[in-house]
């Protein structure tokens, strides 16, 4: 999601507030006593799996990036760390890449997406309609609806966007509802009750000679219950818009954004997530958690609405975000742990397919599989209020590519080291030995789900699972942990002994995507991102194995120790120490 794009654009919204006329009519909360439990994944329609702009940006942009180019993000290495994992050159029609989408958040046990509106303009509606038509031709069960955006469109156009699925897409079964109603999931929802809220107020005698820019953050507005309401409102208007009764998901996110810092507290924040509990069917948050959270899940559930926990595993936007690392899987037992107390009953899964921001369910270069995979077995456990019962052993690994303090180099890092750790997280069976090979570190593990961290040093990773002194499943990641990484990535390597099960289901026999930036595929001491980068094609991996240690560089120095000293093999220059 892109959140950095909220951040920008908000003096443009400021201008683009709904021409709709204020609509106060407050609507009782609809949420039914025993909801059932649902999960949609946020889904960034600018990104569909192997068309589109995605696979465009993978075939034709990937390589140019060069730490001494001209791009915007040429000199940190390029906002993506995480591509869509596909056999390389795949590319598919729109309904070819939904039904790959589909496929894949079904086994993941997700129900449904919520595309951004519209993030990719006209694209972005064209996935959608791919998306729903996919799931009702196939009778998937699968649904499909929006998520409202306030950082890419104004309100009216999100008005319209309301409209146009309701009006196109209003008699399709797999057009997500809620209590019979469309169901429309919202993102930071405040923005569109202060620009809402704004535009009332600037038609109110006491406020005539107000600096209009100054409007949106009043304490009349942002900071009373009648203000509160008049927010409320920029949504509530919407239903009337859209000519039908809706089921709104209202977000709580940056709520007091604008707001001057101390003259807001958390129980504020709780008490606004009540107010809101009281209009609108289900309210929950995107990113965060803790105890605030915690207390605001209460707040709207004593108000009569369902609590949607905020659920994700990191959030990586080395271009303008910062970062969210989870230290292993932290984060998402975390977040899921919260989402069972907390009694949330409806959540919309950050993200799908954000791979810019490396949020991304779906599977990705460096996540591969096992994210989705340990995320369908939380979502079960979420679902049915018991841990499920592993029907086959189950090996994840999560850790960083490189420990904290390492040197990056040709690229400059950006944001915070965020540091790590070498998590081995298992789902077994019955207990089992499990020992890391080369790292001389082991525990017994139970059966179902355990989880063990240790610290990341430079070598190779491999899990290794053992039972009365045999080895019954090994896992070896594909991505070794170096010393010497070429660029920052603060976000997650994933690996699972499931994925290429996984893969298997996608793809058949096709040759999989199982390989490492620091591995090194020939043997000569040369990772791979090093030859595909100085003389090859970058994240070509037909070409990693370009270059031969011992041919001179520049300078005089052998490759091999222009690699060790980290300086660029290819220019006699001074390097910096």
């Amino acid at each position: 999601m892109r959140i950095r794009s909220k951040q920008r654009t908000y003096a443009a919204l400021l201008i683009a507030v709904g021409t709709l006329s204020a609509w106060a009519e407050t609507p009782a909360p609809t949420a039914p006593v025993a909801a059932p439990k649902k999960i949609y994944a946020h889904y960034m329609g600018c990104y569909p799996v192997a068309a589109g702009a995605t696979a465009y940006h993978r075939e034709n942009d990937a390589h140019k990036i060069r730490h001494d180019g001209k791009g915007q993000f040429d000199a940190i290495g390029d906002r993506w760390r995480n591509w869509p994992l596909v056999p390389d050159g795949l590319k598919l029609n729109l309904e070819q890449s939904a039904d790959l989408d589909i496929r894949r958040a079904l086994r993941g046990g997700i129900d449904g997406f919520a595309i951004d509106a519209w993030a990719g303009g006209q694209g972005a509606k064209d996935v959608f309609d791919a998306l729903i038509k996919v799931a009702r031709d196939k009778d998937y069960p699968f649904e499909v609806t929006i998520c409202l955006d306030p950082g890419i469109q104004g309100n009216g156009d999100l008005a319209r966007a309301i409209q146009y699925i309701v009006q196109k897409h209003g008699d399709n079964p797999k057009l997500a509802r809620r209590n019979g109603k469309p169901l429309i999931f919202g993102y930071m929802s405040s923005f569109i009750g202060f620009h809402h809220g704004a535009y009332v107020l600037k038609d109110r005698p006491e406020y005539a000679k107000t600096d209009p820019k100054a409007l949106p953050n009043l304490p009349a507005l942002r900071q009373t219950e009648e203000g509160w309401q008049l927010m409320a409102d920029g949504l509530l208007q919407m239903r009337k818009q859209a000519g039908c009764d809706l089921f709104f998901q209202y977000g709580m996110g940056a709520f007091f954004h604008g707001v001057a810092n101390g003259t807001w507290t958390q129980d504020d924040l709780v008490r606004a997530a009540g107010f809101m509990g009281a209009r609108f069917g289900a309210v929950g948050d995107f990113l965060g958690g803790g105890p605030t959270h915690d207390r605001m899940a209460a707040a709207v559930k004593a108000a009569g609405a369902e609590w949607s926990e905020p659920v994700f595993f990191q959030y990586e936007n080395i271009g303008w975000g910062g970062n969210r690392i989870s230290q292993g899987s932290s984060i998402l037992r975390d977040r899921w742990q919260r989402a069972r107390e907390n009694g949330s009953t409806l959540i919309q899964f950050v993200t799908w397919n954000d791979y810019t921001e490396n949020t991304c369910l779906a599977p990705a270069y460096e996540t591969r599989y096992a994210i989705l995979d340990l995320n369908a077995h939380f979502i079960q456990w979420w679902k049915t209020g018991q841990p499920p019962v592993p029907d086959r052993d189950k090996v994840y690994l999560f850790y960083r590519k490189y420990p904290k303090g390492a040197k990056i180099f040709p690229f400059k890092p950006k944001q915070p080291d965020a540091g790590g750790v070498l998590e081995v997280l298992t789902l077994l069976t019955r207990p089992a030995q499990v020992r890391l090979p080369g790292r001389q570190e082991a525990w017994d593990a139970p059966a179902g789900l355990s989880w063990k961290q240790f610290p990341l040093t430079p070598g190779p990773v491999a899990a290794e699972l053992v039972r009365d002194g045999k080895s019954v499943l090994r896992l070896d990641s594909p991505e070794p942990v170096t010393d010497l990484p070429y660029r920052e990535q603060n976000g997650l390597t994933c690996v699972s002994s499931e994925c290429l099960r996984q893969w298997k289901l996608d793809f058949g026999d096709t040759p999989p995507v199982w390989r490492g930036e620091y591995a090194d595929d020939d043997r000569d001491g040369l990772p791979n991102w090093f030859e595909m980068y100085w003389f090859g094609k970058f994240l070509d991996y037909a070409t990693c194995t370009n270059a031969a240690p011992d041919t001179v560089g520049a300078g005089g120095k052998r490759l091999l120790q222009h690699y060790l000293d980290q300086t660029d093999p290819t220019q006699n220059q001074t390097q910096d120490k």
